[in-house]
């Protein structure tokens, strides 16, 4: 398994309090890494400081390694800001104009447009490993709206969406960006500053990859 915190020597996303989308998706991601030691999985992580990489590079390093999953970790931020929102993406097309700001935010550094990508697009959108993806999508985002909902109530469950981010086209291999809150929310914010909620995600991530693992006729393990 490969896991993805977004962002990196740049921000990403800033609180208005100064929590940035960097260092928490690096917290979550460690944190996931160690819950997964117990795990029959084999984890690696495209960063594990705060260090800036390219979004090819992203996607190399999971190519490179064969990674059986890749999970992409970000925080969002949304308009209206009293919105608290969960989403998690897998590869394919969008019409919707907030999906579509927001895949072209995440894929400013790459050298594709977004009509580039509709090509690309129609080639994989039959593929396999679309499928696949979606099944994960689903499996992570049902255990962290159900996790999170208990401790942060307000939380709107915005479900399983497709769009053309780059680190989900150019993978090989199963693959689903998570947005796992909203920065743009003062109340989440306050949330993600507590270890506990941090642990939280962490761990409904886990829940969702074991299940969906487990769902496999053949579980993704150590050693394939």
């Amino acid at each position: 398994i490969v896991m993805d915190p977004g962002h990196g020597g740049e921000p990403g996303a800033i609180a208005d309090s100064g929590v940035t989308e960097k260092e928490i998706t690096l917290d979550v991601a460690l944190r996931l890494r160690r819950l997964l030691q117990d795990e029959p999985f084999e984890v690696l992580l495209t960063r594990d400081t705060d260090k800036r990489l390219s979004l090819d590079k992203r996607v190399a390093f999971a190519n490179g390694h064969k990674a059986d999953l890749f999970i992409s970790i970000h925080v969002n931020w949304m308009e209206p800001h009293s919105v608290g929102a969960l989403e998690t993406y897998y590869v394919g097309p969008t019409d919707n104009p907030a999906t579509l700001k927001l895949a072209s935010r995440e894929n400013k550094e790459s050298d594709y447009s977004l009509s580039d990508y509709k090509q690309i697009l129609e080639k994989i959108y039959v593929d396999a490993r679309r499928d696949e993806s979606r099944a994960l999508a689903k499996a992570v985002q049902s255990q962290l709206y159900h996790s999170l909902k208990q401790k942060n109530p307000l939380l709107v469950n915005r479900g399983v969406k497709t769009a053309p981010f780059v680190v989900l086209i150019g993978t090989q291999m199963p693959a689903v960006l998570v947005e796992i809150a909203c920065l743009s929310n003062n109340d989440e914010v306050e949330l993600l500053t507590k270890e506990d909620y941090r642990e939280n995600i962490a761990l409904a991530l886990l829940r969702g990859i074991r299940g969906y693992a487990h769902s496999l006729n053949t579980p993704v393990a150590k050693g394939r």
